[in-house]
């Protein structure tokens, strides 16, 4: 049997990720984990996660939020 997902509330998600993107219902951090390197970490209140590494932090936000864009989009059936 599964385990039922507790939907996580705005105020944990907003101090764990603190920018909010332009995807409703997501939430990004922003983290320089070496010299130059980032990571772009999003979730949303479910724990979906999207997650990308490079060294623009900006362009890595952007491909996130496309990324959970397109999760939204597969869980509407669009």
């Amino acid at each position: 049997m599964k385990k039922p997902i507790n939907k996580i509330s705005k105020e944990i998600l907003e101090k764990e990720f603190p920018i909010q993107g332009k995807v409703l219902g997501w939430f990004f951090r922003q983290k320089e984990v070496s010299n130059g390197a980032w990571e772009v970490e999003g979730t949303d209140q479910w724990g979906r996660r999207v997650s990308r590494a490079g060294n623009d932090p900006d362009q890595l936000l952007k491909a996130c939020e496309l990324a959970a864009e397109d999760i939204n989009k597969k869980i509407k059936g669009t």
